[in-house]
Formats: structure tokens, sequence, C-alpha cells
């Protein structure tokens, strides 16, 4: 049983025993001893009186006091401790829980939080326990640090809980959580994360809802360790590989949040998609005239005739339809970059070409072509790199097959990925011209490159009958890694400005890295990181956050890199708009811009034209309905920004908004057609549902169980309220799709036939899927389908009748 001390909410109450503790000595005092932090480090400390260890332990905070207890609901040595040794002279009674962190006063019975908004902790309170707390947190060095070295107010310095293996999750999401653009959307731009859950009509996507929780609480939150329970078991319904408590791969996990995050956060689709013969908007899947007066329009914004004219070289309605054919999300925007593959048949000199997206270049270290030396590389591989050292490719080769040198560098590897490859033998690729197989030459390049750069180096070799670890040192720039070497000659992008431009950038720093300590099928995984705030390298090993050198870095055996773009340039720009945004504009009439779009500028070196169909209706007003939060997702500007932002970025056709008292108000006329539109869905889903909505079943049939409060606010919206959004069957079913405990039939669930749940799933979406033969909650599955054993949602064409 849990100790009910430690779990109950901390009380707000102002401890007078953390004053008399902070005026007596050094807050390191009871704990800097070498050989107590290595103890606290390797986990071997344990209550001095019995043999419990930790999460259960507690350290008494008196300077001069050693004593080690634990709390239990049976047995409180920290309770006997307290009341032995608490006299006039000293205080006992601060303790702190080296695993959790957390801080205890037993006389008040409070958690005491300096991280938190707990206003009854003084400015030198805060900072003595601040520093217990972050020297707790860092592992034990050789030599130790003294207390002016602590980072005590850096953000970002927080933990990851081990929830058993899990150590391959805790590096990604590490790295995952210091990539700026991507904290910044999850902190920033939460505004829209709703409304795409919403329109998803799938109620399982919940990730991108515990992604930014997650986020909040790395940079906001109130704890310098974060349990990622939820986060975990949503990754888990995706790809049962991390179901259970075996170690995994931490590329492969990355892989999976990135794919999940992509899907389920798209830029929001809430805008005109093409203008038709009529004159009519379509706006989604309704149709709004555009044929309307001033007066039936609200803020329409007048436009800026000086720069768009020059600027939108396209019309409206290719841009639209442009930004429609691809989905882009948060995702795509930050990793996503372009890989072509060309292959070339050696017999008839045909070509296939292939583009793919990747998130990440899997680059190996002991690959080695077989090269001719009267080769020659495709178009610019054979020019010569930047000042990061790699050479040309022929030189780098020389180096990496130990012509010149047995150093294997970052260069080198990536040389090989991109070189000639032969396909002979085995590897022989068939001709389709050919109609056989031949021999074939293969190269890589790289024609769009992301903004973070996302490098696996393939440690992991398998093979038929063994498999092994490749443990080489591969050294990698800190800086000016230059990808100009591996991809397309920019040459061929004149008439693309936006490619070429992004192109053109091709220098990054290392911002993460993902280290594996150990074997192949053991071993621990550990995040290195750079904080964005104070440019310190960090190392996160769990629950322990250590500061680090450039140097510490460089030596380590690297398994994943992040890089992010660099640009002095735009680092400018930034500097110089933020100053103006941030000034008086008072004088100046202020314009919204999209914060998703504000969000790119901010961290990516090509963030694309402006875009206000994020939120802005075709009327050039705002549906406050369909966006009720919408000061939430705009960003106001100076009239001068706005326009150099137009000049230099363009626009993607979408109207300027504006308004002269800095006020946003409802477009009336969307909001008028909206209630049309819902009105007419209204009644022809109630006369479609009692057409088919049946008191009985017939024989051979099965009764689909729903939500009953699903239901009932469905009929709130027939009856005039808003769409109910999508089935949540979770009211009544555990996580697996079994029955909840104490569920009562039309309390919680109700029955309906098989047409009326597929016409709700058809117009909802949602889930899972439940079926008996019996309106009841408990009898027997008469069905057998894996759906049902996942609890996950599927169409109901495999019922037979």
């Amino acid at each position: 049983m849990r100790s009910k001390t430690s779990e109950r909410t901390p009380v707000q109450v102002d401890c007078p025993h953390i004053h008399k503790i902070i005026k007596k000595d050094s807050p390191l005092a009871k704990i800097e001893s070498s050989s107590f932090k290595k103890q606290i480090t390797n986990s071997s400390l344990h209550c001095d009186i019995c043999e419990t260890r930790a999460p259960k332990l507690w350290i008494c905070l008196h300077n001069r006091c050693r004593a080690v207890v634990c709390h239990t609901s049976s047995k409180s040595h920290m309770r006997n401790h307290f009341d032995k040794e608490n006299r006039d002279d000293s205080c006992h009674s601060i303790f702190v829980n080296p695993h959790t962190l957390k801080i205890l006063c037993h006389a008040c019975s409070s958690e005491l939080n300096p991280f938190g908004d707990n206003n009854f902790l003084t400015s030198e309170a805060r900072t003595y326990l601040k520093t217990v707390i972050r020297y707790l947190q860092m592992k034990r060095n050789k030599s130790q640090i003294s207390i002016d070295q602590i980072p005590i107010d850096v953000p970002g310095l927080v933990g990851l809980k081990n929830l058993g293996n899990t150590c391959y999750a805790n590096a990604a999401l590490q790295c995952l959580s210091n990539t700026p653009a991507l904290a910044d959307f999850f902190n920033y731009c939460d505004a829209y994360i709703p409304q795409i859950l919403y329109i998803s009509k799938h109620p399982n996507y919940k990730l991108g809802e515990y992604f930014g929780q997650f986020v909040k609480a790395m940079w906001n939150g109130t704890s310098p360790i974060f349990v990622p329970v939820q986060l975990m078991n949503e990754i888990r319904k995706y790809n049962e590989v991390f179901r259970g408590h075996g170690q995994q791969d931490s590329m492969e996990f990355l892989r999976c949040v990135l794919d999940i995050l992509h899907e389920e956060l798209p830029y929001p689709q809430f805008m005109p998609g093409k203008v038709s013969k009529n004159g009519e908007c379509i706006y989604m899947n309704q149709t709004i005239s555009t044929s309307t007066s001033s007066n039936n329009s609200h803020n329409v914004c007048e436009t800026i005739s000086s720069t768009s004219s020059t600027t939108t070289k396209t019309s409206t309605t290719d841009r639209i339809q442009r930004r429609q054919s691809t989905r882009n999300s948060i995702i795509s925007q930050i990793f996503q970059g372009t890989l072509e593959s060309r292959i070339k048949c050696l017999h008839c000199k045909k070509e296939y070409l292939k583009e793919e997206n990747f998130y990440d270049l899997q680059i190996q270290i002991d690959k080695k072509f077989k090269l001719k030396s009267s080769e020659k590389f495709p178009e610019n591989l054979s020019s010569s790199s930047s000042s990061s050292g790699s050479g040309s490719v022929m030189g780098s080769l020389a180096g990496w097959l130990g012509m010149n040198s047995r150093v294997v560098r970052l260069q080198d590897c990536l040389s090989s990925f991109c070189a000639i490859e032969n396909l002979t033998g085995e590897d022989k690729y068939r001709c389709d011209k050919c109609e056989s197989l031949n021999d074939c030459q293969k190269r890589l390049r790289i024609t769009r490159l992301p903004e973070t750069l996302c490098i696996q180096l393939k440690r992991f070799r398998y093979e038929s009958c063994f498999s092994s670890k490749i443990a080489t040192h591969v050294q990698f720039p800190m800086e000016d890694l230059d990808m100009r070497p591996y991809c397309k000659d920019l040459s061929n992008e004149k008439g693309n400005p936006e490619l070429a431009d992004t192109l053109n950038i091709t220098k990054y720093d290392l911002y993460g890295l993902i280290h594996h300590r150990g074997v192949l099928g053991g071993g621990h995984y550990i995040a290195y990181v750079k904080n964005p705030i104070d440019k310190n390298w960090y190392e996160y090993d769990d629950t322990f956050v250590t500061r680090k050198s450039e140097a510490d870095i460089s030596r380590l055996e690297a398994f994943v890199l992040f890089y992010h773009k660099k640009g002095s340039e735009k680092d400018r720009e930034r500097t110089e708009m933020s100053s103006k945004i941030n000034g008086d504009s008072t004088a100046e009439t202020c314009y919204f811009i999209s914060r998703l779009w504000f969000n790119r500028w901010q961290f990516m070196t090509a963030p694309g034209p402006i875009t206000n169909y994020d939120f802005i209706c075709p009327h050039g007003g705002v549906n406050t309905r369909r966006y009720p939060n919408i000061h939430n997702m705009v960003v106001k500007v100076p009239f001068s920004v706005y326009t150099t932002f137009v000049n230099k970025y363009g626009t993607d056709g979408s109207l300027p908004f504006h308004s002269a008292d800095n006020a946003i108000s409802g477009c009336t006329f969307c909001e008028q057609q909206e209630e049309k539109i819902l009105e007419q869905r209204r009644r022809k889903e109630d006369e479609d549902i009692r057409k088919i909505d049946t008191n009985s079943i017939k024989r051979g049939e099965y009764w689909f169980l729903i939500s009953a409060p699903w239901l009932l606010s469905w009929h709130y919206f027939k009856s005039g309220g808003s769409p109910p959004g999508p089935i949540d069957n979770y009211h009544f079913l555990n996580e697996d799709g079994s029955p909840k405990v104490g569920m009562e039939r039309g309390i919680n669930y109700r029955g309906i036939n098989e047409r009326v749940w597929s016409y709700f799933e058809h117009v909802y979406g949602g889930g899972p899927v439940c079926v008996r033969n019996a309106i009841d909650l408990y009898a027997p599955n008469p069905l057998i389908s894996d759906y049902t054993k996942h609890g996950k949602s599927s169409k109901t064409k495999w019922i037979k009748k």
C-alpha cells in the first residue's frame, strides 16, 4: 500500500522549517559526499533501519544529519526520526526523495515544490531547494562541481522516468522535445490541435494531445521528472512491438512517433478548396456563395496592392489545389527531406528514377562499394566540400577505404552513401526494357534537405547466422556540416526559387545525439542534447540530467545524430523583425498572421509563403464558431513587418487580415451559412435514422452497443446543438476492448442494429465496435476477430448473416 502522505495533494502552507534549514549551511552539505552520491546513482542506498530501497527512501536535509529513512503505510522510519530528533535547536522535518526528487516537510504534512506555483516559498528557499534537486538530478562525476556551476533555473532540464526498459523511448523523446520548432508548436500553437483531432473522426488519435502535455511538462512543468505513462500507452496502441518491457530500437520508436504525429496533425484543411463554375466557393464539404455584399461580411480587409500583386505569381485556385495535393504537417515541415534514387542499366543505358521522402538518413558504417578509378560521380558529387573538411568525394572514399587514413568520419559515410554502387551478381537489377536481370549502377542523392536532419548510423549488423554491433567510432562535426556535396545540383532548380532557396542553405549544426551503450540485444540508450536556452550540452540518462562539455560529446559513439539548418542571414532577420513586433507599434495598423506560419518563420530557414487560410474565411473574416480560440491562433504584427514578410516570402493567395481596433469579430455570413448547412444535416440524419432504426433484430443479426452519452449528444445535435464528434465507446470499454466494470444498460451503453451503427460510423467515425447477441455488455461476444481483441475500430463488412 502506498504512503498516503507522499501521494496526497500537497497543501499550500507557509513552512517555517525550511527557513531554519537554509540559515544553517550550504544546501549540499548533506549530499555532496562522493560516496553518498555514488550510492544514490547506483541505487545501492537503503534505509538506515531496514533494507528498504528506492523509491521509498527519504533523506533528511538537516546539514548535520545523514539519516536515510523509509516511509510506508505500515511503518514509517521517517516519522520515528522526526519525533526523535525534532528539538528547538535543530530541524529534522524536511526530507527529499532521491528517486522522485520530491521534497516533503513531515511537520507541515506538505510537499515543497520550488518549481511550482507555491507562493509561500521565498526566493531564498526556492534557490536552496532547487540546488538540492538539481544536484541529485546529476550523475556522480569524478570531479565534483561547485554550487555556482549547477544550472538552477535553466528550462528544459527534466528527466524521464524509465517505465521498464524504456530508455530507448526516453532518449528519442528528449531529442524531440529539444527540437525548437516542434516544442514551440506544442507550446504556442496548440489551439490548432483540438480542431484537427475533432475533424479526424478518430477518437483513438490522442498522441498529439499527450505529446503536447509531454512537451509542456518538459518546458513549463513544475517537476524535474516527468512520467510518460499516457504517452507510452498511446504509442503502444499503434505498434505492438513497444507493448512489452523488452529493449527496443530507439530509431524505430522515433519513426513510429513521427509517423503518428504526421497523420494526426495535418495543417488545417478548413480553407476554400476551389471555385466552382457558378461562382460558389467550396469550403471543405460545404458550399458557400461568394456573391455577398460587404454588409454581410465583417472584417473584410483591403488588399495590399503594392505588394501582393508582385508576389502572387499564380492564381489563388492553383495555390489552393497545390496545397491540398500535398498533406503537410509540422512533422513533415521539420523532418522531411527528399531522396532521389537513380538506377542505370549498363546494357541498354535506360535509367530508372525514383523519389521518396525520408525522415532520417540510414547510413552504413562498414559498407564498401566496388569502385572503378575511371568512374565519374554524378553532377556535383565530385565537387569539393565546405570548410568542414570533407574534401572531395573521391578523396573521402579513399580515406574511408583505408588508402589515406584509418579515421572514419561522418562525411566519409555520407560520401559512401551517395557514391555509385555497382549492382552485379546476386544484386542484379531487372531491366524492363531488356526484360532480363542486368548489371546496373545505382546512385543516391538528396533533392531536398530537411530543416532538421536526422542521421542514423547503422551500428547493428544482422547476418543470416549471427548479429553484432559495429563499435567503430565515427567522427562527426559539431558545427558546419555541409550537405551540399550529397545534394542534387542546384543549377537545375532555377525555375523553382523556393526549392533552390531551401537547398542553398546546406550547413547544419549538431543539437542532439542518441548513444547506445552495450551490445546488441542489450544495453542502454542515452540522449545528449544542446539546450537552446543556455547553449550547454546535457546528458539525459532517464531521470538523471548532467551537464557535459563539447569535448565529451565529440568522443561519443553516436547512433543517431540530429542537426538543424543554420543561417546567419535568417538569424539577423529574426532579430530585426522580432524587435519591431515586440516594440511600440501603436502608430501602425496591425495585421494578424497565422501562428503556424509564424512558428515556421521563427525556426525554419524556408517558411514558405504566408498563409491565413489556417483561420480566415473566404470573405476575409473569421468563423468564430469554428475557431473559438482565434486569439491563440494568430500573431499580431505591424504593417511594416507584414509588408516585409510579403515582399520576401509572398502569399498563397489568402487575404490579409486586419482590424482597425485590433479586435477580431466573427464573419456573420459564414456563421449563418454554417448554421443553415447544419440544419439541413440535422434533418437528413434524423430522417435517415428513423427509416433504419428498430426496436428488435432478426434472427442471425447482432446488437451493436454504443455509448449512451454519445447517443445523447447526437440527439442534442439533432435538436439544434453542435455535432457530437467521433463515437467513443471507450466510455464503457477498456483500451483492450473488454467491458469496464459496473456499466449499466441505458446509462452507460445502449443497443442499435447494424444498419444504424454503419450509418453513424460512416458519418462520425470512431468506435470500437462492440457486438452482442443481446443488449448486454457482459454477454459473450458472438464473433471472433482481431479488432475485438485489440479494441480497434473497423468497418462491419466482415459480419456474416
